[in-house]
């Protein structure tokens, strides 16, 4: 049997907790968290919690012998489990873990209906006792279940390998379904939030930072998600990522990626990555890419948003990309991705600032890139090839009502004869050292 620790109200070891019971035991800043009410400026992030709370029973992992005291000779793992086993049995509940710093030396598992509650990030933290602990897990068919106002502490040391994919993270989820993180903050971890081949995931108001990245693949990214589709990933912030601030991949679709800010990702903020099985239907809107806090020759990103190989019919718009190292949106293939290819995409109400280039299609075809704003960049739109294979085409591709500003080489470049029967008609902008420059083949330069 788990030892208990006596708590003021001489509940006994695993006794489940009413809704006023619970809000007796957190006190003041507690009840207004369970009541929806939420601490001064964060309305937002407190209404999204009434909804979990209003449902189940209420167990206190304190009542199951955890700690909470952050020593590592402790491990808080098998308390905080029996919580979550007695909800679970229950057929669901809220387990409460208060305010405390909780070592776990192995993975917490996330039953169905069952719904994580700390007392706020910062506030609650679960931190990782050992290297390449997933501080929790939701494994195959975990459904209705939630995250809530905890910070997942790392180690802050990478494990550099290059064979093993299960590196530290703060939450795994795979193959599950309907599964909300919210309020939560995840620092120095290799990556925070991984997705595999799982439905309906959101993922909202948290933050990501200090993500800690090595030589190994599967290190460095806030969140990471692999194949699954309808994901809202929305109003969080990424600061100092190792590699990607969100990087899809494995033919993931009908995602939204939207008002989430970037300060200071190492590689691409947002990348859509994928072969043989298309990254397609994806809207990524209304992000910030931030340049604030660096210098003026220090850059935000690599890219703000990379599209990779097959990926289709996407919607990029009214993103907000500030000093990205070489391009603010980039859409490429390989010169032997074949079919491959950043295909029926839309670029569009986009502003891309202070870069070597703004928008870039390399072997892509069919996409629009219209009504974008780009200043004070080498050139302002490039469609070009890469390689010399029967691949290396772009083509059909339409670029319209942009507008461009102080392109130190070109506001629009087409740069290869493999760049075939594209359309540019209908930008314009001031202070460009050229308009056009067409090295391409039959471009249409009117439209309809």
């Amino acid at each position: 049997m788990l030892p208990t620790e006596s708590n003021g109200n001489e509940q006994e070891h695993g006794k489940t907790m009413t809704r006023r019971q619970l809000l007796a035991s957190l006190g003041a800043a507690g009840v207004l968290l369970a009541t929806g009410t939420g601490f001064p400026g964060e309305a937002q992030a407190a209404a999204v919690l009434t909804p979990t709370l209003d449902k189940g029973v209420f167990y206190n992992v304190k009542d199951f012998g955890a700690q909470g005291e952050g020593r590592f000779s402790q491990d808080d793992t098998p308390y905080i489990q029996a919580a979550i086993n007695a909800a679970s049995s229950a057929v669901g509940g809220t387990v409460y873990i208060p305010p405390g710093d909780y070592v776990l030396r192995s993975s917490l598992q996330l039953r169905s209906k069952v719904h994580l509650l700390g007392a706020g990030p910062g506030v609650t933290v679960l931190r990782s006792g050992d290297t390449a602990v997933q501080l929790i897990r939701c494994l195959s068919n975990v459904s209705l279940s939630s995250v809530e106002g905890i910070t997942f502490e790392g180690t802050g040391v990478g494990t550099g390998s290059t064979a093993n994919p299960m590196v530290e993270c703060g939450v795994y989820i795979f193959e599950s379904e309907q599964i909300r993180i919210s309020r939560c903050t995840f620092n120095r971890l290799t990556t925070g939030v991984q997705l595999i081949r799982s439905q309906h995931i959101a993922l909202n108001n948290c933050t990501f930072s200090f993500m800690i990245g090595s030589d190994s693949p599967y290190e460095g990214f806030g969140v990471v998600i692999e194949g699954g589709s309808n994901h809202t990933v929305q109003s969080n912030r990424f600061k100092n990522v190792f590699k990607n601030g969100i990087m899809i991949s494995a033919g993931s679709s009908y995602s939204l990626i939207a008002d989430n800010i970037f300060e200071a990702c190492k590689d691409a903020a947002i990348v859509l990555t994928s072969k043989l099985t298309a990254c397609s239907y994806h809207v990524i809107r209304g992000n910030l890419i931030s340049a604030a806090k660096i210098g003026e020759e220090e850059t935000s990103c690599t890219y703000g948003v990379r599209l990779k190989d097959y990926c289709s019919f996407n919607t990029i718009s009214n993103n907000a990309i500030s000093s990205p190292a070489f391009a603010g949106i980039q859409l490429e293939a390989s010169d032997n991705a074949g079919d491959d290819r950043p295909y029926g995409n839309t670029i569009t109400g986009n502003m891309v600032n202070k870069s070597v280039k703004g928008i870039v299609v390399l072997n892509g075809s069919a996409n629009s890139v219209k009504s974008n704003e780009v200043r004070r960049v080498e050139t302002g739109i490039v469609l070009d090839t890469i390689g010399e294979s029967a691949g290396s085409i772009a083509k059909q591709n339409v670029i319209t009502a942009n507008s461009l500003y102080q392109c130190s080489v070109s506001a629009v470049k087409i740069g290869s004869a493999r760049c075939q029967g594209n359309q540019v008609f209908g930008n314009g902008g001031f202070d460009n050292t050229a308009g056009l420059t067409d090295s391409g083949t039959d471009t249409v330069t009117a439209g309809f």
